[in-house]
């Protein structure tokens, strides 16, 4: 039921545009339908006629005040719902597709048991390039002490951008695995979650990849985090 829920309001949000310009096209009919209903009540003069325009009156005042609770209510979940909605769960090959239509954010039981690793490599090899209001991660800071579902705050907003990915590691010889992905721009805002309750606690490293329009990625942000145990209950 949850996930059908998150379908729907997903599939708003996706098509707003479009639900939003139906929502005007039809509401400039009925104002003309209740336009002309009004003049019909106001000239008729007979019982009969009076109660037929009357009529006519009344379902097109019912129907312009259903359509403005409906584009109010598109409004409020473009809004508020939208970015509060969990987003698609990333793809299982490393290929981030550009243009999909939101943000990918892995869920506590969407993360399942099968990350995706990146080759091995030292340390002491890494290169780094945090930039701010460009390509960081705010909060959590490098050197904070987190636990369990860590919402990650920074900004993407770099040249040609085509998506985004978020990845941690343990350190020392250093295995990247990728929690999740996005293909919109970030100014200090949610990147996505971390969800770090089954991670063994300790030092991890924890980086923002962006890549370009054409899959490319640029030269990671990586900051040091520690992982608390999660607190009981």
């Amino acid at each position: 039921m949850s996930n059908l829920l998150n379908s729907i309001l997903r599939g708003l949000v996706t098509y707003s545009v479009g639900i939003f310009i139906v929502l005007v096209i039809a509401i400039l009919v009925y104002a003309r339908r209740f336009a002309t209903a009004l003049r019909e009540w106001q000239k008729s003069v007979f019982g009969l006629e009076r109660s037929l325009a009357q009529r006519k009156l009344v379902k097109s005042t019912t129907s312009l005040t259903l359509l403005l609770l409906l584009i109010i209510g598109e409004f409020l979940v473009v809004t508020v719902a939208g970015p509060q909605m969990p987003s698609i769960e990333l793809a299982s090959t490393p290929t981030i597709d550009p243009f999909a239509a939101a943000t990918a954010t892995l869920t506590a039981a969407e993360q399942g048991p099968t990350p995706i690793p990146t080759p091995t490599v030292g340390q002491e090899s890494l290169v780094s390039e945090c930039i701010e209001g460009v390509k960081e991660i705010t909060s959590p800071g490098d050197g904070d002490t987190v636990s369990g579902t860590v919402e990650l705050i920074g900004s993407v907003n770099v040249e040609n951008f085509g998506s985004y990915k978020y990845e941690y590691s343990q350190t020392g010889a250093v295995n990247w695995t990728t929690i999740a992905a996005g293909n919109q721009l970030r100014l200090d805002e949610s990147l996505g979650f971390w969800y770090t309750s089954s991670l063994t606690p300790g030092t991890y490293l924890l980086q923002l990849v962006p890549l370009d329009n054409t899959g490319a990625e640029m030269t990671p942000c990586i900051i040091s985090i520690e992982v608390a145990p999660a607190p009981e209950g």
